[in-house]
């Protein structure tokens, strides 16, 4: 395997388990009866940050 083959990989893994945090923190504010809006808002801040986090692992450990 390529090492940009490498690095998109781990890129890719970084994003979907983003997307599962920021899924996952949008149902809990949901059933905590908040608004459509603050379920986006919630969730994709966990996204963001989740992403941010483990590129800056993955950086850190020199991966990327």
């Amino acid at each position: 395997m390529s090492e940009t083959s490498r690095r998109m990989l781990l890129i890719f893994v970084a994003m979907l388990i983003g997307v599962i945090v920021g899924e996952t923190t949008g149902i809990l504010v949901a059933i905590d009866e908040g608004s459509v809006s603050r379920c986006f808002i919630a969730g994709g801040g966990a996204f963001a940050g989740t992403v941010a986090l483990l590129l800056g692992v993955l950086h850190a450990l020199k991966l990327l």
